[in-house]
């Protein structure tokens, strides 16, 4: 039993072949590896699927090309009595992975390098710094260890799959009953009127007489501007998970305004509503203070795209190469399917910023 006074083996004290920077808890990651024993009832397939569905859940920071790295090697597991045994290296090079994914290998080596860091494979290495000679290759034994968290994430985000279609129709029952009530309504409003035409034209004369009882509503109308009533706030508009995954993990500006509990709450599966709303006012912040665009047009756009709109905002001022922020954001916002085009600009600043553009 080790000590409470001994340090804990950090990677510095382990002799890995290669020249490949490793993780601060690379130690760790080989616990891992060497706990695994085999596991049975797994096939290829149902592993790439569980990835597939579920390692967003479990490590949100994966970039696509990493995730599809990784189903790519999982791929290279040609015998199902692999997964029994615990034999799970795989020797695919750099230049061969880049052909997959038409990708150049700077870019395989870090997608690698992030897989490693989040303890998914384990890059190994011989004396001459090849992955192609001896014991060495990449090792898939971190995948099948972490089997059970891939299932438990995939169970939650089916069962919040299945709350949200529960909520979505029961949302349409209570609309289907909301007309039906108001179809009443109206035609027992429609009855009245019939039945009470000859009474209507007393007020009516009494407003020709004293015009001034109308005074206080007409001054309410003047005051209010054109679509007050119908316009939305951010309060009002549902979340749009992915969106505002997308703008936390791939803007730079919106992550200087947030603290660093924020980011963390945000890069999780629930973020809190304090969280949420501390998003929604750093792009007010930066609406006012980085974008001149009129009052008129941002309430018109945020009550059509919702959180879109919201997203398209750190697009204008973070996507590199926009001379005109509020020239760019406004043809954005005309867009018909804004949703999709700030979803491929968010992905397109995230690789300016790690140095893939």
């Amino acid at each position: 039993m080790r000590s409470i006074s001994s340090p804990a083996p950090t990677h510095e004290a382990i002799t890995v072949p290669g020249l490949a920077g490793r993780t601060e808890t690379y130690g760790d990651l080989l616990a891992l590896c060497d706990g695994f024993t085999g596991c049975n009832d797994v096939t290829t397939a149902s592993v790439v699927g569980l990835v597939s569905r579920a390692i967003s859940c479990l490590s949100p920071c994966l970039t696509d090309l990493s995730v599809r790295v990784l189903i790519l090697l999982i791929e290279h597991v040609y015998d199902v009595r692999a997964w029994r045994s615990g034999r799970l290296t795989v020797w695919p090079g750099n230049r061969r992975l880049a052909e997959l994914t038409g990708r150049n290998e700077r870019s395989i080596r870090r997608a690698l390098c992030l897989l490693e860091a989040n303890h998914w494979v384990v890059r190994r290495y011989s004396a001459s710094n090849r992955r192609s000679d001896g014991n060495a290759g990449i090792d898939l034994r971190p995948v099948a260890a972490r089997l059970h968290e891939l299932r438990q994430a995939a169970e939650f985000i089916e069962q919040k799959i299945e709350s949200a279609r529960e909520r979505a129709k029961a949302e349409r029952d209570d609309l289907a009953r909301l007309d039906a009530c108001e179809d009443t309504s109206s035609d027992s409003l429609h009855e009245h009127k019939e039945s009470g035409e000859e009474d209507v034209s007393v007020p009516l004369k009494s407003y020709k007489l004293n015009p001034g009882s109308t005074n206080l509503v007409q001054s309410g109308a003047a005051q209010a501007t054109p679509g007050q009533r119908s316009c939305a706030t951010i309060s009002d508009i549902d979340v749009d998970s992915e969106i505002l995954f997308l703008m936390v993990q791939a803007s730079p500006t919106l992550q200087k305004q947030l603290t660093a509990a924020e980011l963390c709450d945000l890069m999780g599966p629930e973020p809190s509503s304090a969280s949420v709303q501390a998003v929604a006012m750093a792009v007010k912040s930066t609406l006012s203070h980085q974008i001149k665009l009129r009052p008129a047009v941002w309430r018109v756009a945020l009550a059509k795209h919702g959180w879109a709109a919201m997203a398209a905002v750190m697009v204008a001022v973070d996507r590199q190469g926009v001379r005109d922020p509020a020239g760019y954001l406004y043809a954005m916002l005309k867009s018909a399917r804004l949703r999709d085009t700030v979803r491929h600009n968010l992905r397109a600043i995230e690789q300016q910023e790690s140095g893939h553009a």
